[in-house]
């Protein structure tokens, strides 16, 4: 039976797994790279689940459970919950680097760049973080920070951090511009066109957007210095350059508005209200196209996420119903198994107290002196019983109703006690072993019960176990618990046979 039980929780163990098996790899991940395309991780909601898996998983994998740290504060900066974000980073920044660059990141994103600068103060405190990228971004905080001094010293010394090919694609497309509207921004026009001029050669015939950011660049300083013509020129050529991508980016279009305002108040002394009319109805119509695709974006994943919760409950409908019947199967199968074993056990116990019956008949119907007193008190137990009249009258080896009534006798469909007459048999165990029921019954009749002084009487007229339990119709289990009680009663050594010392004890 426990072979059952234990394969009956296998399945149930199985199932449940099924049901609560989420594949949290693949939902960090997923997460991971939507991460590092800019792309918002606010509806990211599983990411709060997998950091939870993680942090119970035994034994600890702590390479994901860093990433899912690192990617489920980013989800609750998304969601605007800023100091949960950093509750999460903020004890692991003293040994680890990731996090320590995670909290950097989001403080610069949040415009708190002194806290920004502090934190990436910390990681260039180890040599192998004093990159290339480490100081552009250095030197930008020195700029938001104030610091003219320092944030010009860097942009003078990054050449010499570049080395490799990642430095110098960053060097041209945000070092050398921001160096030059650093620069600008220091009163230093002609130094700040002169290095925006190296971007837009390096630029020219590779990429337009970075081309006509630098026109833009170039369009600013020269109004700055006075030169609105040159300004003019510049701004059409950035208008010729720019792409799609370009007046889509609601930053850059603006400031190539304004640029564009400014030249127009400084040569005509106006601003085109029809200019700004046109950029702003620009401007609302691009955003109720983002407005209607974002819409549409959030139906789609709202059906998907409904048919996906459907599809979950049903699986989840399915693997209960699937536990269920298997529950009942392995139930069913196993109270079958333990009813056919019972009912062989049964029959096979049948079949032995019937060879006792026999053996008793045999024994009985022996002739001899040897052990004729025994013989005599089963003949007569025999007798009460019905057997030895049957066995008589019908002297066959194969008398039919002898083996009925055997079996009647075995499988307890006739209660012996009807048929015994234990007085009788008590006054013939008294005359034929000397007294011996009378002895018993003198020295330990208020110790022992009746069915221990018949099971004392039989023992004495040499029962076997097996004999004293179809004869009383007591399991040969009950005939042992019942020796030991007596044994114990009588304070006898457990090895120790019961008639014997009750024999001595009557002498």
């Amino acid at each position: 039976m426990r072979i059952y039980i234990f394969i009956l929780i296998v399945i149930l163990a199985g199932c449940t797994n099924r049901q609560t098996d989420i594949n949290y790899e693949q939902i960090l991940d997923v997460a991971e790279v939507r991460h590092h395309q800019g792309e918002s991780l606010s509806e990211d909601v599983l990411l709060r689940e997998a950091l939870k898996y993680y942090q119970t998983l035994e034994p600890v994998d702590s390479t994901r459970l860093l990433q899912a740290t690192i990617l489920t504060a980013y989800h609750y900066w998304w969601n605007d919950e800023t100091e949960k974000s950093y509750n999460l980073l903020e004890p692991l920044a003293n040994t680890n680097k990731d996090a320590l660059y995670a909290l950097f990141d989001l403080a610069y994103k949040d415009n708190n760049y002194k806290t920004s600068h502090a934190y990436l103060c910390k990681i260039m405190e180890d040599d192998a973080e004093r990159t290339f990228r480490n100081y552009h971004g250095m030197a930008v905080l020195n700029f938001f920070l104030g610091n003219q001094k320092e944030c010009e010293r860097l942009y003078d010394e990054l050449p010499q951090y570049i080395k490799t090919p990642e430095d110098s694609v960053l060097y041209f497309e945000k070092t050398l511009p921001n160096h030059a509207d650093a620069l600008s921004e220091y009163g230093k026009q002609e130094r700040a066109i002169e290095i925006q001029t190296q971007v837009l050669n390096y630029f020219i015939g590779k990429d337009n957007w970075y081309v006509a950011k630098a026109y833009l660049s170039l369009a600013r300083y020269n109004i700055l210095l006075g030169r609105f013509n040159k300004a003019e020129q510049y701004i059409l050529s950035a208008e010729e350059n720019a792409d799609e991508y370009f007046y889509s980016n609601l930053a850059i279009s603006t400031y190539m508005q304004q640029l564009k305002s400014i030249l127009d108040y400084a040569i005509n002394n106006r601003i085109s209200v029809m200019e700004w009319a046109h950029f702003g109805n620009t401007l609302q119509g691009n955003a109720s196209k983002n407005r209607d695709i974002t819409e549409a974006k959030r139906e789609a994943n709202r059906n998907l996420a409904e048919k996906n919760m459907q599809i979950t409950i049903q699986r989840q409908k399915d693997q209960m119903l699937f536990l269920v019947i298997t529950f009942i199967l392995t139930l069913t199968i196993a109270s079958l198994l333990l009813w056919l074993r019972n009912r062989k056990n049964k029959f096979l116990e049948r079949e032995e107290e019937i060879d006792a019956l026999r053996k008793l008949l045999s024994e009985s119907s022996e002739s001899g002196d040897s052990n004729k007193n025994d013989r005599f008190f089963k003949k007569i137990l025999l007798q009460q019983l019905g057997v030895i009249k049957i066995a008589t009258s019908n002297p066959t080896s194969a008398n039919l109703e002898l083996l009925k009534k055997m079996k009647k006798i075995a499988s307890k469909e006739v209660d012996v006690d009807t048929l015994l007459n234990w007085n009788d048999l008590f006054q013939i165990i008294d005359y034929i072993y000397d007294g011996f029921y009378t002895s018993l019954i003198k020295k330990y009749g208020a110790v022992l019960n009746e069915k221990e002084i018949q099971l004392c009487t039989l023992l004495k007229a040499n029962f076997t176990t097996k004999e004293i339990g179809v004869v009383t119709q007591q399991s040969v289990r009950t005939i042992y618990q019942r020796k030991s009680t007596i044994r114990q009663i009588l304070q006898m050594p457990e090895a120790e046979d019961i008639a014997t010392f009750l024999s001595n004890k009557s002498q």
